[in-house]
């Protein structure tokens, strides 16, 4: 019965040590804030906050410039549809500009394959340097 019993010790302590590593304390803060403040929206009614993508944000304001200019005339006076087409076109550039910024390389995690990570550098020099080198 002792042997049994060692190696359900073994077993287990072995799956200790296989255990996934501790998360850094910045992400496990991050996640608990997250969490109270999901919990203060159930809190709420569960309010759920719509997921608006910048694409999304970027049609609306094409969309408002767009019903500006067709139905400008029936919308209301001038004045109206000159501030709706000012406005669809701030929210269009400021919507461009975020999603920009968003595309940054820093952010993106890395590619791995297989558990290897993979190395899309070409080996340092641009195709068309080595294209010209051929000739």
């Amino acid at each position: 019965m002792s042997s049994k019993l060692e190696r359900d010790i073994d077993e287990v302590l072995a799956k200790i040590e296989r255990f996934p590593p501790r998360r850094p304390l910045a992400s496990r803060i991050r996640r608990s804030i997250g969490n109270a403040f999901e919990g203060f929206g159930r809190a709420l009614g569960g309010i759920r906050w719509p997921n608006i993508s910048i694409g999304q944000v970027l049609l609306v304001g094409l969309l408002i410039v767009v019903i500006g200019y067709v139905f400008g005339d029936s919308i209301g006076g001038p004045s109206l549809v000159r501030w709706m087409i000012i406005g669809g076109i701030l929210t269009f550039v400021i919507a461009f500009v975020l999603s920009l910024r968003r595309q940054s390389s820093s952010r993106l995690p890395e590619k791995r394959w297989r558990g290897e990570t993979l190395d899309l550098d070409s080996g340092g020099e641009p195709w068309w340097k080595r294209w010209r080198g051929r000739r």
